[in-house]
């Protein structure tokens, strides 16, 4: 009987230890102290920036909260008219940009037999320039309206008008040229050639200094090389009868390693005019591009 005694009291002691082993690794109660030992620092501060809100407003904690959800709801709208709007100003570009590259096809004329090409079904076609370019300068406009697109969609609509009214497309480009970043190095690159376009070579040639400038400051966002430029101004400057400046502008041209093919004409047009400096630099590669740097 004594030893039966014994067992049962070292079972219930060996229980009673497993017990206490359990108990030391469980986690403890979840107290208000220890809701708060526990509480992210951020979510704190942000519970402390309430209670100061309701202490400097003296408003009741129902109206923060009314007026914390009024931002969430008002926020997540704001976001979502963003998205819709610019979403549909993509659509509405690439819409206008259809139209201004869909292919002209003028009716025959007398005399002439008609093509017996098929027509691609969704392909647009136009029967001349002008209804064309008038339809895309309109869907431009249009696409203009969303912030989005506002400024490429401009640029486009300038172009249109340039075919379709030039004095009209040099203001627009004109405009859009003093616009920072991409769209103004394309509207001042556009303005430059349509102003050499129309014999206007003085203002051509300051354009294209400008454009030389926009595009030594953009770096390597620049969308136009500073060779490019300088072959254009060489061209510009024979028009005007500055062979000096001429020369000057095709002797940075003719270094081009991008484009070889510009680098050879360049090269060329110094050679006309100053054979003593073009034998002076290596002549460019012929043929495909030059891959030395």
């Amino acid at each position: 009987m004594a030893i039966g005694v014994k067992l049962t009291t070292t079972r219930n002691k060996e229980k009673a230890k497993a017990k206490a082993a359990q108990a030391a690794t469980a986690a403890p109660p979840m107290t208000p102290e220890r809701e708060e030992l526990l509480r992210p620092p951020a979510f704190d501060l942000f519970l402390q920036r309430i209670r100061q809100a309701v202490e400097e407003t003296e408003l009741p904690l129902g109206k923060i909260g009314l007026a914390l959800l009024m931002v969430v709801v008002v926020s997540g709208g704001a976001y979502w008219f963003y998205s819709y709007n610019q979403a549909k100003g993509e659509q509405a570009f690439a819409e206008a940009l259809a139209i201004y590259n869909a292919e002209v096809k003028e009716a025959p004329k007398e005399g002439e037999a008609a093509e017996d090409e098929p027509p691609v079904p969704g392909k647009k076609t136009y029967p001349d320039e002008k209804t064309k370019y008038t339809e895309a300068a309109a869907a431009f406009d249009k696409a203009a309206g969303y912030a989005s697109q506002s400024f490429m969609s401009r640029y486009y609509a300038a172009l249109c008008r340039l075919k379709l009214d030039p004095a009209q497309g040099i203001q627009a480009l004109r405009d859009l040229s003093v616009t920072p970043g991409a769209v103004g190095q394309m509207a001042t690159l556009a303005l430059a050639d349509a102003l050499a376009a129309e014999g206007k070579v003085d203002e051509a040639i300051a354009q294209y200094q400008q454009l030389r400038e926009k595009c030594a400051q953009a770096g390597n966002n620049a969308l136009v090389s500073l060779e490019v430029i300088a072959f254009a101004l060489g061209k510009l400057y024979e028009a005007r009868q500055d062979p000096a400046a001429a020369v000057k502008e095709y002797a940075i041209a003719a270094k081009s390693r991008s484009m070889a093919l510009l680098g050879q004409q360049a090269y060329q047009r110094l050679a006309a005019l100053d054979p003593e400096m073009a034998r002076q630099m290596p002549e460019p590669k012929q043929g495909g591009e030059d891959d030395t740097f």
